[in-house]
């Protein structure tokens, strides 16, 4: 479906400008949030402000939903406790899987917001990247590559839902 506004795309070359991209988007989401990343790290998502943000955007309507792929879980579960507590506060809406050994050299990056609105990161370690707005047809590619890596990845998170 095309975009009805008019689309953007920015390149992105600082940290500051790649998270102020991610902000951006995640604020546009209205339906679904998804994220392919290493380890979650460069996106900061947990920092406060963007715990935030993403529950604001799952406390607006039960019906969405937020999907991660990951290469390591390990940062996750060992330093990012207040993002290991949304997810238990929202795990039906939240949904993480760790790509499949032989896809961990994907280097590239992406989180989209309702095949809409994107920020794809080049190459991991380095901030170059790239800020796609109101452009479904541009989104498209990065969101079938999205599908593919959640249909080989498999559940990684045992977060207890319970307290106990």
């Amino acid at each position: 479906m095309p975009s009805t506004m008019s689309a953007q795309y920015r390149l992105l070359t600082s940290e500051a400008d790649y998270r102020q991209a991610c902000d951006t988007v995640i604020g546009r989401a209205q339906r679904e949030i998804v994220i392919f990343d290493r380890n979650l790290v460069p996106l900061r998502l947990t920092e406060s402000s963007r715990i935030e943000m993403l529950a604001t955007f799952l406390k607006a309507d039960e019906t969405r939903r937020i999907r991660i792929v990951i290469h390591d879980p390990d940062d996750l579960e060992k330093n990012a406790p207040r993002l290991i507590q949304l997810i238990a506060r929202f795990s039906h809406a939240i949904d993480i899987r760790q790509s499949p050994d032989n896809l961990r050299q994907l280097a590239d990056t992406h989180l989209i917001a309702d095949d809409e609105h994107g920020v794809r990161r080049f190459q991991f370690d380095l901030p170059r990247s790239a800020l796609i707005l109101d452009d479904s047809t541009y989104i498209s590619p990065w969101r079938m590559r999205f599908e593919e890596l959640w249909g080989l990845s498999h559940p990684c998170l045992k977060i207890n839902t319970t307290g106990l």
